[in-house]
């Protein structure tokens, strides 16, 4: 007597519930809107004329992410956190130094460090998530701000000013993806994110000042590539 095949029944649903652990690696552009340097005592222009200017800035984008999703339904819910590595870099001369000449007031930005806390809301399409996420962020970045001239040609100004500034800053990021699950334990996402770290503040000295200061707002954007390995998932 032939022995019947036990019955099959059909296969369990792809849940994406679980932790995860990643890397990512992808490129982020961005600009800080810097004010005119000005004397803290009187609140005069260093250069002749007050109008904020922007510096464009750019470079790679790359780390770590550690998170949890859950899936109760047909709605997907997670928190994720990364740490990594945000190198914008960019310099400008100040266009408000015209006035007197050839401009040679430069501005450079410079970050390094970066984190980020997240919340992400998902719709699941079976093995494919379409998500968005936003929360908290954080980016280490130096700014100085130098005009050299010390015996002035023609056009390079009567004054000389140095400034710097190296914060910590603390803004948000909001942003989404889509990622694939392309074998139980792995998945593949594409992301974008958009940052607002807030101000970064410069301080130094020049001819005319004892104390001249300056702010630098910093924001960028961001694509990135990566890959993460699910624990647990079957």
């Amino acid at each position: 007597m032939k022995k019947r095949a036990p019955a099959v029944g059909p296969a369990p649903a792809f849940s994406w519930t679980g932790p995860y652990a990643g890397l990512f690696g992808g490129y982020g552009w961005g600009t800080a809107k810097a004010t005119e340097p000005i004397n803290a005592a009187t609140s005069f222009p260093y250069n002749v004329g007050s109008t904020p200017y922007s510096v464009d800035t750019d470079g790679f984008f790359g780390g770590g992410t550690l998170g949890y999703n859950w899936q109760p339904g047909s709605l997907v819910f997670g928190v994720e956190g990364e740490i990594g590595y945000l190198g914008l870099k960019g310099s400008r001369i100040d266009p408000n130094g015209i006035a007197i000449g050839t401009p040679d007031t430069t501005t450079r930005v410079k970050s390094d460090f970066y984190g980020a806390v997240t919340g992400r809301l998902g719709v699941p399409l079976s093995n494919i998530l379409v998500y968005a996420e936003g929360g908290g962020a954080l980016l280490d970045a130096k700014a100085t701000t130098i005009d050299p001239c010390i015996a002035p040609p023609v056009g390079c100004g009567i004054g000389t000013l140095s400034m710097s500034g190296d914060k910590t800053m603390f803004g948000w990021t909001a942003g989404g993806g889509v990622e694939w699950a392309y074998a139980a334990n792995w998945t593949a996402k594409v992301e974008y994110a958009y940052f607002d770290f807030g101000t970064l503040d410069t301080t130094g000295t020049s001819t005319f000042a004892k104390r001249e200061t300056q702010s630098i707002d910093v924001t960028a954007h961001s694509v990135r590539v990566g890959l993460n390995y699910r624990f647990g998932a079957r």
